[in-house]
């Protein structure tokens, strides 16, 4: 899928490099081509993933009991659990 920038009327080169960042940013492109450019066995990918959400899910328990937290942070971290 490729990433289309438009120029607007008065979009200078600068500006449409900046757009550009925000849209590779965005589709997580950057960090998926650093995550492929080595080779990680099928079980280290495996490994990362539970320690990830091992991680994430203590991250919950412990905000859950904290006062002053807002639920959006407590939602986040449930997308990302997720998904």
């Amino acid at each position: 899928m490729p990433i289309i920038i438009k120029a607007q009327g008065n979009d200078t080169t600068g500006d449409l490099i900046k757009k550009f960042k925000k849209v590779t940013i965005a589709t997580d492109i950057v960090q998926k081509v650093k995550d492929r450019r080595y080779y990680q066995k099928p079980s280290r990918v495996k490994a990362i993933r539970l320690t990830e959400s091992r991680r994430l899910k203590k991250r919950a328990r412990a905000l859950k009991h904290m006062k002053n937290v807002s639920p959006q942070v407590l939602t986040r971290i449930q997308e990302r659990l997720n998904g």
